[in-house]
């Protein structure tokens, strides 16, 4: 019996195909962003984003209608936010990761027969972007940075609100609740 390939595990594979760009084992460049700066985790956020907008593609491929144009919109969304976190990469004098060719990213994708999986993986992909953002808030050093962070995590809440309603779903089925009790 072959093993089946859920979304969440494709999701995952291609959130780590991500952050294997930004370097993995190399070693670190004698000169850069200083240590703590949070150029690391920009850099991580810059990665992911570049698998979110081969996801986009490939997902905006398989819906029809309405759905395909929010695709494109959301894609484009994706494009900003990727090039906004490098900007705050190379201002930190860091490289952001370069964009990897749609297929290496496209062989982690789960199968997307039908709208409904694509759907399903729009909202595993637009989920683990806005965790990162709201990881990125608690973490990131710098006020400038928070700030990025947060204007986009609040656009990501908005579409993944966006993809719920197409899937005839409530815009947030579940509240934006955190912390601890």
């Amino acid at each position: 019996m072959q093993p089946t390939l859920t979304r969440r595990a494709a999701l995952g594979g291609a959130a780590a195909l991500a952050l294997a760009s930004c370097g993995g084992g190399d070693p670190p460049p004698a000169a850069g962003p200083r240590a703590g700066s949070g150029a690391g985790l920009l850099s991580s956020i810059v990665a992911l984003e570049h698998a979110a907008i081969a996801a986009w593609a490939a997902i905006g491929e398989v819906l029809t209608g309405e759905g395909r144009g929010y695709a494109r919109e959301i894609r484009a969304r994706e494009v900003a936010n990727a090039e906004r976190m490098a900007a705050l990469v190379r201002e930190l004098g860091g490289t952001p990761p370069k964009n990897r060719p749609a297929a290496e990213y496209e062989r982690l994708f789960p199968r997307l027969e039908s709208e409904a999986d694509a759907l399903h993986f729009a909202r595993d992909l637009e989920e683990r972007l806005v965790r990162a953002y709201l990881e990125g808030l608690r973490l990131l050093p710098d006020a400038e940075q928070r700030g990025a962070a947060a204007d986009i995590a609040a656009a990501q809440a908005e579409d993944l609100a966006v993809v719920h309603v197409l899937a005839g779903e409530p815009a947030a089925p579940q509240p934006f609740v955190t912390g601890a009790s």
